[in-house]
């Protein structure tokens, strides 16, 4: 999945001439945690609902708020910024926001915002990705990093007749091994189960199948 297809496309921002205190309005009434600071198209900045708490007094008096009113956003903004493309891969998206402890991540194309990330849209993608939302069985298996081992967990569950919603892989707990953790159209896996631990393979999950014949 790509960036584009996640990103939010109706972006609230403001330019860089806008003071403190119009970007902290915009924050609170579109209730978005990062606001771009924006010219011609062009990103130049951003500032979050922490920048703009943290110049702001805990309670306003009227000279306070003359101050933050002439105060400009762009005084405050951060202009050293991480972004990414459209056609970034979504994952590696969600590596970035993790790997720099960031909120949000803007969408920048040939120099012009385009969009924004936030952990928000990530998790509800990666929701959508892994099919929780969808009806069926979760199951774990333990199986050689080597080739084949996924076509043959694969060629179980078609021979089964059940589709698989979702499917990822994982580093095992043991050295040489993988987890390949499935998610089937199914809400009754005991014949798939059953094949896999004929196979040969270990069952991680579910654990009521652990002790059943047939499964390691």
């Amino acid at each position: 999945m790509l960036v584009e297809e996640i990103m939010e496309r109706n972006i609230h921002y403001v330019g860089p001439e806008a003071s403190i205190w119009d970007t902290l309005m915009l924050s609170n009434e579109k209730r978005v945690r990062h606001v771009p600071i924006v010219e011609d198209g062009k990103l130049l900045g951003i500032v979050s609902d922490r920048d703009l708490r943290d110049v702001s007094p805990s309670t306003l008096v009227d000279g306070d708020t003359l101050l933050l009113r002439s105060t400009k956003v762009k005084e405050i903004m951060h202009t050293n910024l991480i972004t990414v493309h459209p056609l970034d891969a979504m994952e590696d998206a969600a590596r970035m926001i993790y790997d720099h402890r960031i909120g949000c991540l803007p969408v920048v194309q040939e120099d012009h915002l385009v969009g924004m990330v936030t952990t928000s849209d990530l998790l509800h993608a990666m929701v959508d990705v892994m099919g929780v939302s969808q009806p069926g069985s979760y199951i774990e298996i333990e199986v050689p990093d080597q080739p084949g081992a996924l076509l043959e967990v694969a060629t179980i569950v078609k021979e089964q007749n059940t589709n698989i919603i979702s499917l990822y892989i994982t580093p095992g707990k043991r050295e040489g091994y993988r987890i390949i953790v499935l998610r089937v159209a199914t809400w009754d896996p005991r014949a798939i189960i059953d094949r896999i631990g004929q196979a040969g393979y270990t069952l991680l999950f579910p654990v009521c199948f652990l002790n059943q014949g047939g499964v390691k």
